[in-house]
């Protein structure tokens, strides 16, 4: 990191305090400028490259709880579609040989309606049977986890940098270097340093919490250890029953707080721009 240097009020050619000239802040301020202006190239190609996957992946998440709590909501429909068709198809079925002697025929209909009614449930068993096929392994649960780290990671570290670099760039007295000729391309950069910190507010989640970060791998290593609560021992791919619906909550906040942290990429990418 660079190491900043303050200057005394006494005049454009007084040395900093750090005894180096004006001529050697200069070029410190230039140099740096080129850094941060190659960073911000890079993480402009980054997120074009790179934002409409993470979207996808954040779209997986979302679907992999979307199939979890649609298979959970029609296993508690059967429960009660079962219990109910079998004991108004049982009725049907007693009611119907009462009145075999009478109606003979309206007794064949009803008992009919009433194992109608049954095979009716029983074919809700072997759709969610077939839903069931569908299962959600831990290997693809890593696979999302491990891809969407590998092309978040870049990006976050290069704003984190971004963001340091422009810290640093505020320290300067833009102005002075300046008149003292500094060079266009490095005023221009510490100009729109200066815009993007006054409108960093905007962006931010919250606006007491330290900028750039990592945050989005940070989020996925913290759910990649609680993977051991939510699937089986026995080689780890199959999701414990019990638990399958603290996973689908789980994976559907872990996919809000990556949409968050990419809104929050992807606002800067914009203002940046």
């Amino acid at each position: 990191m660079l190491r900043w240097l303050k200057v005394v009020s006494r005049g454009d050619n007084i040395t900093s305090l750090y005894g180096a000239s004006l001529e050697e802040e200069i070029r410190t301020f230039h140099h740096t400028s080129m850094d941060l202006k190659k960073a911000l190239r890079l993480f402009n190609l980054l997120m074009m490259k790179r934002s409409e996957a993470l979207r996808a992946h954040i779209s997986e998440l979302i679907f992999t709880s979307d199939v979890l709590d649609k298979a959970l909501k029609r296993k508690k429909t059967l429960q009660v579609a079962g219990g109910t068709t079998g004991a108004v198809g049982g009725v049907t079925a007693v009611v119907g040989l009462a009145l075999a002697p009478v109606t003979f025929g309206a007794s064949l209909i009803a008992t009919a309606v009433g194992a109608g009614m049954v095979a009716s449930a029983g074919g809700v068993s072997a759709h969610i049977a077939k839903t069931k096929k569908k299962i959600i392994t831990r290997d693809g649960v890593e696979r999302v986890i491990k891809e969407f780290t590998d092309k978040v990671k870049e990006p976050e570290q290069c704003l984190s940098f971004i963001l340091s670099g422009m810290n640093e760039l505020r320290r300067f007295d833009t102005a002075r270097l300046q008149r003292a000729g500094a060079q266009h391309n490095a005023l221009k950069i510490a100009q729109m340093t200066q815009s993007v910190f006054n409108n960093m507010d905007s962006v931010r989640r919250n606006p007491g919490a330290p900028t750039g970060g990592m945050s989005s791998e940070r989020l996925l290593q913290g759910f990649a250890k609680e993977l051991d609560y939510y699937f089986t021992e026995k080689e780890g791919q199959k999701l414990k029953k019990s638990r399958k619906s603290k996973f689908s909550g789980r994976v559907r906040l872990l996919a809000e707080n990556l949409q968050d942290e990419l809104d929050y990429l992807n606002n800067m990418w914009e203002m940046f721009n």
